[in-house]
């Protein structure tokens, strides 16, 4: 099925060049950037093994949509005889370093784009004391090295003469190396006192160390051939890419499902319809093909069970609920083919349930991972989530789910969990384990202080969720608001108050969750840095008392502690009915954290807040 030979690694770019050696069209694109292409240069200078590469040979009956490598022309459809699957970032740096007429589209090491040219410092390299490793450098396209942003040039190499005059030899001339020799030659030998043969000993002590390694450079290769079941090739590939970034399912079910389908490109497919997901809610813009499988994978394995169950099979036997990377790599296109339009009107029906609580854009979603199987939930049920009880059900393994962190890691066993413990609880069931296990601690919301974090995405939509308004427009946080008027999470008592107040209050304070909500920008410019018995003043010639009220206690704030700028006694008040609102969001009670924010606060000097007499007025009060 296989074999392995040593192949020179010129007529490896030659089949390149031809169009002989393609890619997959399910491979990824060309990344490798510009430190490591100048160290794959300096290992082959040196004669180092930089890895084998893997073929496959086309023309069986896996069928790939090709692609020529990056950077070759054109060939006008020129049919491979052979498909590169291991070995495309190594072949691809080689080939527009080496081969390819004009400058590398690489990235520095930020990330950013650049094109840049390959030269070896001979000099550097043919010393006995110089550093191979210093020796390959690269230039900008212009081919000039400037400092003092650009205003003086420390080396110039945009003509041959100057390649010369510094003895930089271009890596595009390494095999083709005589026209660039007789110019190197010419050009010293035209300096008074300097002897041709003095050039053109250097030149052959640098073909001897460097030229002659890539000449004779030798790539293991092994090759798979035409007739190597897909299954093996999948699994081959999978093991054995050493690209420097691990493949992911959803490449390899492309390699799969291409193997299967006449002109079908499972890419293609799916960023139709992510496109058409992203641009109708942002919600779903986190999504992508992996989720999208899953999902697919779950309902089909459940199929499975289902149709065993039908067939008699026994209990110890049945198939199991499952999206494990095992079981997405068995997905046939036929399973394709039957779930993914159910699914992706799943997810817009999942997104439509997110925006239902107050979860609005990208970067608000606790876990993208979760509207897998939610997804999945709702090809399973349809209609059935239509009743408020349901939906009141699904709400609350929602909310669990991101209260407990269950989402952060790898979740594939508690998807299968999901769909079929949360379908049973919605038609009147137990509660899923998940909601049974769920707990949350009051020391969490100490903790709570960046948007990072799924609890904390979760308590600010919580928050938009409880009736709030805006403290100047009296506008609801609704998705309309969010889009218009810029609606984000900001300091209740301002970060500069803060700091200067007697005693200073610490961030680990002022920045935790149950010191910040959502506000406009507009109110939060109003609020600036000011004292909340200050800026209350301002707010209420836009709302007037009573109403502004209303709307600090749908805040799950006391409007009492705000105008007497009391922290500590706001800080307990509003933590505990966070606690109060995550648990009934969660469908399950939730200790007291009071004892837990004194502490807090008293390690902070604030312990008269505390002592004071208990508030008149209920953060959680009626706020109709």
């Amino acid at each position: 099925m296989f074999n392995t030979n040593p192949i020179l690694l010129s007529t490896l770019l030659d089949n390149i060049e031809k169009g002989v050696i393609q890619l997959p069209d399910f491979q990824r694109g060309w990344i490798w950037d510009d430190d490591r292409i100048k160290g794959l240069l300096t290992s082959i200078s040196r004669g180092f093994p930089v890895g084998a590469v893997m073929t496959l040979g086309a023309g069986g009956d896996i069928r790939f949509k090709a692609r020529l490598i990056e950077g070759v022309s054109d060939k006008n459809g020129v049919t491979p005889n052979q498909f590169l699957l291991d070995g495309q970032q190594r072949l691809t740096s080689l080939y527009q370093a080496l081969r390819h007429p004009g400058p590398v589209s690489t990235q520095d090491n930020r990330g950013k784009k650049t094109r840049r040219w390959y030269y070896i410092d001979m000099q550097e390299a043919v010393s006995e004391s110089g550093d191979r490793d210093e020796a390959v450098i690269s230039v900008p396209e212009n081919k000039k090295v400037t400092r003092d942003f650009g205003r003086e040039t420390v080396r110039d190499l945009s003509k041959p003469e100057f390649e010369y005059e510094n003895h930089m030899f271009p890596t595009e001339r390494l095999f083709e190396p005589m026209n660039w020799l007789l110019g190197y030659i010419d050009h010293w030998s035209s300096r008074a006192g300097h002897p041709t043969n003095s050039a053109g000993d250097f030149f052959n002590r640098f073909n001897h160390l460097v030229i002659q390694p890539f000449a004779k450079y030798l790539l293991p290769v092994i090759h798979l051939d035409k007739g190597t079941p897909k299954e093996a090739v999948c699994t081959v590939f999978e093991k054995v890419n050493t690209g420097g970034v691990p493949l992911n399912v959803f490449e390899l079910v492309t390699a799969s499902f291409a193997a299967e389908s006449e002109g079908f490109s499972l890419r293609e497919d799916w960023d139709e319809r992510r496109n058409r997901l992203h641009s109708s809610h942002g919600v779903l813009q986190g999504i992508w093909g992996d989720h999208f499988l899953q999902a697919i994978t779950l309902l089909k394995t459940q199929e499975g069970r289902r149709q065993a169950i039908r067939d008699g099979q026994p209990a110890n036997r049945l198939p199991p609920i499952s999206c494990k990377r095992r079981d997405v790599l068995n997905l046939r296109f036929s399973d394709y083919q039957e779930w993914a339009d159910k699914v992706e009107k799943g997810l817009r029906e999942a997104a439509k349930f997110l925006e239902s609580q107050f979860v609005f854009g990208r970067h608000n979603v606790p876990y993208n991972t979760q509207l897998v199987p939610m997804a999945a939930l709702y090809v399973e049920l349809g209609d059935e989530l239509v009743p408020a009880n349901a939906a009141e059900r699904l709400a609350h393994w929602y909310w669990a789910g991101i209260f407990s962190e269950t989402y952060g890691g790898t979740i594939e066993t508690q998807y299968a969990l999901d769909l079929a413990q949360v379908a049973e609880y919605v038609r009147g069931g137990p509660q899923p384990t998940l909601i049974v296990e769920a707990s949350f601690i009051p020391e969490r919301l100490l903790t709570l202080r960046k948007r990072n974090s799924a609890a904390y995405k979760g308590i600010y939509a919580l928050q938009m969720k409880n009736r709030a308004n805006d403290w100047r427009s009296n506008q609801p946080l609704s998705l309309r608001a969010y889009g218009a008027e810029n609606i984000d999470i900001h300091h209740v008592f301002p970060a500069a108050w803060c700091r200067s107040s007697k005693p200073a209050i610490p961030p680990r304070l002022y920045d935790s969750v149950i010191n910040k909500t959502p506000l406009s920008k507009t109110t939060n410019q109003i609020i600036g840095g000011r004292a909340p018995s200050t800026y209350l003043k301002r707010l209420e010639k836009d709302m007037g008392r009573e109403r502004l009220e209303q709307a600090l206690k749908a805040h799950w704030l006391n409007p009492a502690h705000l105008e007497t700028d009391n922290f500590g006694h706001s800080f307990i008040e509003r933590g505990e009915a966070m606690l109060r609102l995550i648990g009934q969001a969660m469908g399950k009670e939730i200790g007291s954290g009071a004892e837990v924010f004194k502490e807090a606060l008293t390690s902070a000097g604030y312990s008269e807040a505390y002592e004071e007499e208990e508030p008149e007025h209920d953060p959680m009060g009626d706020t109709s």
